[in-house]
């Protein structure tokens, strides 16, 4: 059974700026899982009211907010990263959630072959970071240049 490296994403996270720290812990044969909120590119809402018009924003809304459209649409914005694991001999699978990321992760736990959770570090990593003096106060709130990632071990979770 391969080990799995699950990465939710966020609608701020830069998929590119993570890929040289799955590079680091990803080895050949793991499984590198991103997770991407449903709908992928959030919410949207009809300006129509009435007449064809609004029969038309209601078909898009409608394939708008496909369970298997937003999937696709997922796959596409990550298929250069996919690739790129590809290449190194990691695989690279894309899912879509609904609902909360502790059920999300917990799903995919289920199997028992997940090794990793990666995320983002954010604010909270960065207060932190102050505190223990790593970071002045005028950086806090900036967003950085590179992005520091956070390594879960599954083992810790449960």
């Amino acid at each position: 059974m391969s080990k799995k490296i699950l990465v939710p994403l966020g609608r701020n996270d830069r998929t590119e700026e993570m890929i040289p720290y799955i590079e680091k812990v990803a080895r050949p044969g793991m499984n590198v899982v991103f997770l991407v909120r449903y709908p992928v590119d959030g919410f949207i809402w009809t300006k129509e009211e009435d007449g064809m018009s609004a029969a038309l924003q209601a078909r898009e809304l409608v394939n708008y907010y496909s369970w298997e459209n937003s999937l696709e649409n997922a796959k596409g914005k990550l298929s250069p990263v996919c690739e790129a694991l590809r290449a190194k001999g990691v695989e690279a699978t894309v899912d879509v959630y609904a609902g909360s990321l502790k059920k999300a992760l917990r799903s995919q736990m289920g199997n028992g072959d997940v090794h990793l959770i990666m995320t983002r570090a954010g604010l909270g990593e960065r207060i932190a970071a102050l505190v223990a003096g790593t970071i002045s106060f005028s950086k806090l709130f900036k967003r950085p240049s590179f992005s520091p990632v956070i390594l879960t071990p599954v083992r810790t979770l449960h």
